[in-house]
């Protein structure tokens, strides 16, 4: 069985004992995007809303094999985490770009974006979650541990034209998370006791 645990909400504080999960202010490209989703119907804008407000969410399994396309047809490697850490994410987590930090087997902790959704210029048929880190790492990854902490909103997921607009929107994607993680109560969550805690394999 695939080892994979997702921490979130209570048991995120539990994971991070007595310390405190710094608070952090929502960057205006989170407050553009809300102003869409209020479009939707009432109950599920306030979910996405009450969703993106509980930010940071702290997220870790094993990294497993996706479709390939990140290194190959991107230029931009992912490390993707198994379907049962996909499905374990609240349903009220809104599709899209994010970015936040993470890390791997417990090493260095680096800035990265995040992808969670069904990749529409893809066309994929399941949901995933794809983790791209501000780091050249030496060979794959896989069966290793991947931890994120999720920190902001970016974008909603969309589809694009061609390869090549998607490749722009990625880089555009890396560029603000760069600014926003470099403000200070973001840059906090680097530090975070989560990214050192031994994760035990779930059941």
């Amino acid at each position: 069985m695939e080892r994979a645990v997702v921490i979130l909400d209570k048991l995120a504080r539990n994971a991070l004992r007595s310390q405190r999960i710094p608070s952090i202010k929502r960057p205006s490209a989170c407050g553009n995007h809300l102003e869409r989703h209020r479009s939707t119907s009432g109950s599920e804008s306030k979910e996405v809303r009450e969703m993106l407000s509980q930010l940071p969410l702290f997220a870790g399994g094993e990294i497993v094999r996706g479709f390939g396309r990140g290194s190959k047809e991107l230029g931009i490697p992912t490390a993707n985490f198994p379907l049962e850490v996909v499905k374990s994410l609240p349903e009220s987590l809104p599709t899209g770009a994010y970015y936040g930090w993470a890390n791997v087997d417990n090493g260095p902790v680096h800035k990265m974006v995040l992808s969670v959704g069904w990749n529409p210029f893809y066309n994929n048929k399941e949901k995933s979650v794809e983790t791209h880190m501000l780091h050249d790492f030496n060979g794959d990854l896989y069966g290793q541990i991947l931890k994120i902490c999720i920190v902001g909103y970016l974008r909603p997921e969309r589809s694009f034209d061609s390869l090549e607009s998607l490749i722009a929107a990625i880089r555009a994607d890396i560029e603000q998370a760069k600014q926003f993680l470099g403000e200070e109560d973001k840059a906090k969550l680097q530090d975070a006791p989560f990214f050192s805690e031994k994760l035990s394999p779930s059941k």
